[in-house]
């Protein structure tokens, strides 16, 4: 009996080697086409740094990055540069920072007038000045407040009531102020009070600028600068600075009358006595007598002619005022203490048709 076809199955065969090289090649070339598609798909993604290519994938495909964190999730964030508190030196060793500079103080000169009428604190913190500066006695003789010195109401330089009342409230305030007192060069008193002037012969002496001198030998001249700067002490005023407080060192000085009111072999003892006449109206009121001079005084010559010396400026000066030829000259002095904390820098400005007085006044002690 025959079988049925059915019973049997087809017949397959075996695998060739035909059929395995066909499947390999199929396989390679649909890898080949992935790679490729791949390629340009991520070529957007590549980025070319200098430590070589970076791949930046986009955040849905982050997942398939696999990179060390930065930073570890329980360490903290490195500090602020601005945190640092010391140094490292090149050696290695460690230090503490330098240390800031320590500020200076900025001092503008304003009339007068600016404290009377109540612009005075506006002008100061516009221009960034933290004392105020004003000419209290100028070389013209005339006085910015009402003086009680028969010697200022002879001469007719005396200014109203009202002043010393808006000064007064002004140095009850917070602001450093300075008082300028041009001394012995003085327009005015001598032409009213003869006798306590320098002389050329029966006439006044005049200086370089054409302005008369009060003598500062003379007693009474000498008690009546030391009686202004009393009174400008008692109105409250931080600081004194003496102009002009010695014998005249410029104009024809060969030509002025010899005799106790000019003796130059008396000048250093003279002033000396001046000085500390000023220092005693001023310090129960606590006021500093500062003392401003041009670089010449400080020649061989203007010693000579103004009777300052080294001892005298060390003694009696609590700040010198100078410009720059001044403090150069200062510099030079070696018989001064502490003379860089004492020195004040003028440094004036023009603006406009006037000539601004302005200084930088080191750090207070």
């Amino acid at each position: 009996m025959g079988r049925s076809n059915k019973d049997v199955g087809g017949y397959r065969g075996r695998r060739t080697i035909t059929d395995i090289l066909r499947f390999i090649a199929i396989a390679l070339a649909v890898a080949v086409v992935l790679a490729v598609a791949g390629a340009f798909y991520f070529q957007r993604y590549l980025v070319y740094t200098d430590d070589g290519v970076r791949l930046d994938l986009p955040p849905f495909l982050q997942i398939f990055r696999q990179e060390k964190p930065e930073t570890p999730p329980d360490s903290s964030p490195p500090p602020d540069p601005g945190d640092v508190s010391v140094v490292i030196e090149p050696d290695g060793s460690v230090s503490e920072p330098p240390p800031e500079p320590e500020k200076v103080d900025f001092a503008l000169q304003l009339p007068v007038d600016d404290v009377l009428n109540g612009t005075a604190a506006a002008q100061l913190e516009q221009a960034g000045a933290e004392t105020l500066i004003l000419v209290m006695k100028g070389s013209d003789g005339k006085l910015a407040w009402r003086s009680d010195e028969r010697t200022a109401d002879q001469a007719e330089v005396n200014a109203p009531q009202s002043n010393n009342d808006a000064l007064k409230q002004w140095n009850d305030g917070a602001v450093y102020t300075v008082a300028r007192v041009c001394c012995f060069r003085d327009d005015s008193a001598p032409y009213f009070r003869n006798k306590l002037a320098l002389r050329r012969g029966q006439y006044n002496w005049r200086d370089e600028l054409g302005l008369r001198w009060l003598s500062p030998a003379h007693e009474d001249a000498q008690a009546y600068i030391a009686g202004l700067c009393g009174e400008l002490a008692a109105l409250g005023f931080d600081e004194i600075v003496l102009e002009d407080f010695y014998f005249p060192i410029q104009g024809n000085t060969t030509n002025i009358n010899r005799g106790d009111s000019y003796d130059p072999a008396s000048f250093t003892a003279e002033l000396g006595d001046f000085l500390s006449q000023v220092q005693t109206a001023a310090e129960p009121y606590g006021t500093k007598i500062s003392l401003r001079f041009p670089a010449d005084l400080l020649t061989d010559e203007g010693r000579i002619l103004s009777g300052v010396t080294d001892g005298l400026l060390d003694q009696f000066a609590y700040r010198f005022w100078s410009e720059q030829e001044g403090r150069i000259a200062l510099s030079a002095l070696s018989g001064i203490r502490d003379l860089s904390e004492r020195t004040v820098e003028i440094v004036p400005q023009v603006s406009e048709d006037r000539t601004l007085f302005q200084a930088v006044i080191p750090p207070a002690e």
